[in-house]
């Protein structure tokens, strides 16, 4: 009875808020099945719609402010229309958005991301994730001349078909051909004896071991300490690269994870902030493997190419952003992430719930388990109900947020703001407690 109480005063203040995004919504779903062209995008019992954005808030057609700590799922790092990053794409636009040919924007972009990253002698622009993740795996499938590749449960590389069939709470096998996957091995992040046993298993065949030095998408899990110094070794022991996909960890350092914990990969992935809110991909690493797409080096470079590769405005873009985003700003973004995470387990302590907190950097997510979360299967157990109640709840509070607890921080956030951030969320968890109380006691304090 009470569940039901709470999730109707929830959801009846959600349309009460947001009437007008319901009218968008009608209209929208005549045009795009479901209403959103992105599935993370669609909620219950409508999504949100945005007006305009700025610095650190969103605007709803309603007229209402919302503290955005979405920030497009970590693609934004410097607020909404930064001036410095307009300036850049007005002036670069002016002088042609793309060129169909090599550019100053590219050099200058590439050569900042190879002084920063250890793992990058070379790289290659795409304008995924995806892509740059699909790419990444055809690298060092050619190079090596081997097939298997091998990926971490919970870890998540893109949609492309042969590393979409698992990823956190979903199977995705709809669509994928079996012939895709055959060739694709997975095993627990965090558990080095079965990656040791796999990797001994099927050394002569496997190409790569791609992971996340964290998990993004499967809950911000962190790597138990030495595991990544241990997935290295095991991997230049039995001759197989290591790819590190930090298209969502890069902006925890500098460099990236692997600048943090000092584990270089033979291959890396980036994305996101990489583009100033632009789409954008990139692989690269090695100079002798990535030599393979090299004109100069070879009569029959691997072949890779597509039309906005390397698009100028994106460069413009991408060079501005990553030229603010210094040592200072690392350092405060992840200054505001500690803070935030004190004053989330403190509202946990208050409100007497033993429920978890996974941190790093700017980078947060909440999990409704009574147990520290060191693996994926233990992100499964968070209560989606709790998950979509707290979504909607915040909503209504003025915190625009992702529905499975995931909190990305932006530098245009102040200390202020994330104070009003903890108190919106404890007077959730308030708003929770007689349902936690009821049905999932065992999230409560002993």
């Amino acid at each position: 009875m009470i569940k039901e109480q709470i999730e109707k005063t929830i959801i009846q203040t959600y349309m009460e808020k947001f009437p007008v995004s319901k009218e968008l919504h009608k209209k929208l779903i005549n045009y795009i099945p479901g209403g959103a062209t992105r599935s993370l995008s669609y909620f219950k019992p409508y999504p949100l719609h945005i007006d305009y954005a700025k610095g650190a808030y969103v605007y709803t057609h309603e007229g209402h402010k919302l503290l955005d700590v979405t920030n497009a799922y970590g693609a934004i790092v410097h607020g909404h229309g930064d001036d410095d990053i307009v300036k850049a794409v007005q002036k670069g636009i002016v002088k042609g958005s793309q060129y169909s040919s090599p550019s100053d924007g590219q050099y200058k972009l590439a050569k900042l991301l190879c002084e920063r990253v250890p793992g990058f002698d070379r790289i290659r622009f795409l304008n995924s994730g995806t892509e740059a993740t699909m790419f990444a795996l055809r690298t060092a499938r050619a190079y090596t001349g081997k097939n298997k590749i091998l990926k971490m449960s919970g870890g998540f590389h893109g949609t492309h078909d042969c590393v979409a069939a698992s990823t956190k709470k979903n199977i995705i096998t709809a669509g994928i051909p079996q012939g895709m996957t055959q060739d694709m091995l997975e095993v627990p992040f965090n558990d080095f004896n079965q990656l040791e046993k796999t990797v001994k298993e099927n050394a002569d065949q496997l190409a790569a071991v791609i992971m996340e030095p964290f998990l993004g998408a499967g809950g911000v899990v962190l790597p138990e300490s030495g595991y990544l110094e241990h997935v290295r070794k095991i991997t230049q022991d039995y001759n197989v690269l290591l790819i590190f996909d930090e298209i969502f960890s890069f902006r925890v350092d500098l460099g990236g994870c692997q600048k943090l914990f000092n584990v270089i990969p033979d291959l890396t992935t980036v994305g996101k902030v990489i583009g100033g809110g632009l789409p954008i991909g990139v692989f690269g690493g090695k100079k002798e493997i990535m030599n393979i797409y090299c004109h100069e080096n070879t009569d029959k470079p691997l072949y890779h190419s597509g039309t906005f590769n390397g698009y100028e405005t994106v460069m413009q873009a991408g060079f501005a952003a990553l030229s603010k985003y210094d040592e200072n700003k690392i350092a405060y973004i992840n200054k505001l992430g500690n803070k935030f995470q004190k004053g989330l387990l403190k509202s946990f302590k208050t409100n007497n719930l033993n429920i978890q907190s996974n941190q790093i950097g700017s980078l947060l997510n909440l999990h409704f388990v009574n147990k520290p979360i060191t693996t994926p299967e233990q992100v499964l157990e968070s209560v989606d109900k709790l998950h979509t109640l707290m979504h909607l709840s915040l909503l209504n509070k003025g915190v625009f947020n992702i529905p499975r607890g995931l909190f990305i921080l932006s530098t245009a956030i102040t200390e202020q703001e994330i104070n009003f951030l903890v108190n919106k969320i404890d007077e959730t968890l308030k708003e929770l407690l007689p349902l936690i109380k009821e049905k999932y006691n065992y999230l409560m304090a002993s």
